[in-house]
Parts: C-alpha cells; sequence; structure tokens
C-alpha cells in the first residue's frame, strides 16, 4: 500500500484540514459526508483506507451501520474514543477556521493507539512525528488536552472580547503578553506564573475579585486560586 487511496468521512474541521493536508502531500483523497445522495459505499469504494473525522458520538454507529468499512483499513481521529477493529490516530493540533501550510501539518503529532495500527502504516508518504498511548489512558489524554487548549481559548476569548468592549483597548495589544505566556510556559511550566498569586498579594487577589464580581468568569478566578493554593500547600 504505497500510494493508497484515501476515503475521508466529513466536512468539519479536522476533515477540511485532513484533505487540504493530503492535497497539499500530493494524496489520493475523495470525500463523503451526510449531505451527500449517494452512500459511503458509493462515493467510498475505491478507497483503500477509510478516514472517519465525525463527531465522536457518532463514530461507533457510522462504523455499525456501514460495516464495508471492514473490508478495508479503516481509521478514526478521536482523541479519546477507542473502537474495536478501528485504529484511532489522534492529531495532537488545534484546527482553526483557516487551513495551514504544509509544514505546519508536518509538524503534528499523532498519538497511535498502542498495540494498533501505526500511523506510518496508513500513511506510508508522511513523516509526521508519532507517539503510541495505551488506549485506557485515552480519556485522560483527551481531558488534559481539553484543559490546555479549548478551556484556554475559552479564557483568551474572553480577556479579549473585554478589553475591547468594557476597556475600550485593541485586543492586538494583548498578542506580545499572550506570545511571551506561551513561551515562558511552554519553557518553565508552573515556574512561568507570575503576578500577584505569585507573590501572594492577597489584597491584589481581593481587589481582582471584587472587579470580577457578577461576573460567569468569577467562580472560574476563584477556583484557579483554590487550585493554586493547595498546590502550595503540598509544596
Amino acid at each position: 500500500m504505497d500510494r493508497p487511496t484515501y476515503g475521508l468521512i466529513g466536512r468539519g474541521r479536522v476533515a477540511t484540514h485532513m484533505a487540504h493536508y493530503l492535497q497539499l502531500e500530493q494524496q489520493s483523497c475523495v470525500r463523503w459526508h451526510r449531505k451527500e445522495t449517494s452512500t459511503p459505499e458509493e462515493a467510498l469504494a475505491e478507497a483503500d483506507v477509510i478516514l472517519a473525522a465525525v463527531n465522536d458520538d457518532a463514530l461507533e454507529t457510522f462504523f455499525e451501520c456501514h460495516p464495508f468499512h471492514r473490508e478495508k483499513v479503516s481509521i478514526h481521529f478521536s482523541g479519546s474514543r477507542t473502537l474495536k477493529g478501528v485504529a484511532g490516530l489522534h492529531p495532537l493540533m488545534t484546527f482553526g477556521p483557516e487551513l495551514y501550510d504544509i509544514e505546519t501539518y508536518r509538524s503534528i503529532p499523532f498519538i497511535e493507539e498502542e498495540g494498533g495500527i501505526r500511523f506510518h502504516e496508513a500513511f506510508p508518504a508522511l513523516k509526521n512525528p508519532t507517539r503510541a498511548l495505551r488506549p485506557e489512558l485515552k480519556p485522560l489524554y483527551h481531558a488534559l488536552c481539553v484543559l490546555g487548549g479549548n478551556f484556554t481559548t475559552l479564557l483568551w476569548s474572553k480577556v479579549f472580547g473585554d478589553f475591547e468592549d468594557r476597556l475600550g483597548l485593541p485586543r492586538e495589544i494583548l498578542l506580545p503578553y499572550l506570545k511571551q505566556v506561551s513561551i515562558n510556559t511552554a519553557d518553565s511550566g508552573q515556574n512561568a506564573l507570575t503576578g500577584s498569586l505569585a507573590r501572594g498579594d492577597r489584597e491584589t487577589v481581593r481587589i481582582d475579585l471584587e472587579a470580577l464580581a457578577g461576573d460567569p468568569f468569577e467562580g472560574i478566578f476563584r477556583a484557579f486560586i483554590d487550585v493554586f493554593d493547595n498546590q502550595e500547600a503540598k509544596r
């Protein structure tokens, strides 16, 4: 299977980015999604490898309803689910509305299921870094990805929005700060923490909480203070 044809299911962000990556790498790919008039069996008949980029909750039902996949190599991209007879290869990346360049796609690590199909068996022409993970650890792995990615996105969206709407400051003024926070955290982990919490300046923390009174993020601010205090108590 030196030059497989891929059958890509879905039209969300993961599907769109994977299709673009395969196109950039000049890999043969046919697509199908549930709004098509054809069936997946018809549309993907010539595919050697089935790639299911659909919602996690729809994965098991799809593969049960379309057993044609058993005659092919079948892959799903869920970071949390494990399916019998379908290999899991999770791209450890956030996929935004804009497509990426080829070097960005090539840098994406794929997390394999230990004992399952290897990434380079399914994608022999791609050179992405890979690591294997025991299937029973996938729920924890995915929860940590959500903490690090999705939840930080919600936090920064809140900050960007309030800077513009409540403070009258442009979102661009935050970009150097965001960049350096990311660099420092990647380099030093929790040692990168600065500000009133790190200094033990409790009066400033109290004033911050008063400023957020009634805001939905007040509870989140308090929760982070509790996490910090618990970690400090264990040191």
